[in-house]
Formats: structure tokens, sequence, C-alpha cells
């Protein structure tokens, strides 16, 4: 009997652990979609392309080990578990290709820390164009003495 309270109590714990995960994922996902919603979406898309393509592989094996071929619904189920791999593949690789694109803000920040003025002077880190051109007419004026 003592086994059986400690059973629920187990199971207890695991299911409100896994609600506030999935409060958490909720909380996580609705900030994602105000602050940054395609690459959110493209997770999201990332994460069930994986899922989909997982669980279609393990369908197309069952499939193929233990469902007799000669049957009609055999080349349907299989085939299509297939296309479910390619197509998650396909998707997933999208979906990772926008999240290892660098944002709008991170290309702009890549255009300022490169910034090359007809002086010379190659400024490593995003500061105005009058504090660049200030210090290149200092460099220059130093140089030139």
């Amino acid at each position: 009997m003592f086994g059986l309270y400690m059973l629920a109590i187990y199971l207890g714990v695991a299911v409100i652990a896994a609600g506030f995960v999935a409060l958490l994922v909720v909380v996580a996902l609705a900030v994602g979609l105000v602050t940054h919603p395609i690459r959110t979406l493209a997770l999201v898309f990332h994460k069930l392309a994986a899922l989909a393509a997982g669980l279609a592989l393990i369908l197309a094996l069952v499939v193929w080990f233990w469902t007799d071929h000669a049957k009609p619904d055999f080349v349907p189920c299989f085939w299509g578990s297939i296309g479910v791999i390619v197509a998650s593949v396909i998707i997933r690789a999208f979906a990772e290709w926008i999240l290892e694109r660098p944002t709008r803000a991170e290309r702009r920040a890549m255009k300022r820390a490169a910034v090359q003025f007809s002086g010379g002077t190659t400024m490593y880190m995003p500061v105005s164009e009058e504090v660049a051109m200030a210090l290149d007419s200092d460099r220059n004026e130093r140089h030139d003495a």
C-alpha cells in the first residue's frame, strides 16, 4: 500500500513539473512572438519538423517490418511517411537558415563596426560618423606635423 502512495506522489510531482514547464514554454513563446515573431515561428517549425520526422521514421520502420507488403494500405502509409520525412528536412533546413541569419539590428551593427572613411581610419566599434571624422582629422594633423 505504501508503494502506491509513493507512486501517486511521484506522479503528482511529475505532473506539476510538466505543467510548470508547459507554462514556461507558453510564456517564452508569447514573449518571443512579441519581440521576434519570425524567429520564434521559425523555432517552432524547427522543433515541430524534427518531431514529425522522428514520428514518421518510427511509423515507416513499423510499417516496413511489421506490415504485410501485399496489403493495399502499405504503399500509401510507407511512402507517406517517407514524404513527411523529406518535407520535414526541407522545413527544418529553411527554419535553420532563418535562425542562423543575422537580424536587422545585427546587420546594422556589423555595418557600423567596420566603417571606413576616406582618410583611412577604420573603426572597429560602433561610433557616430562625427566621432570617427574627428578622430581621423586628429590623426591626420598629428601625422602631418
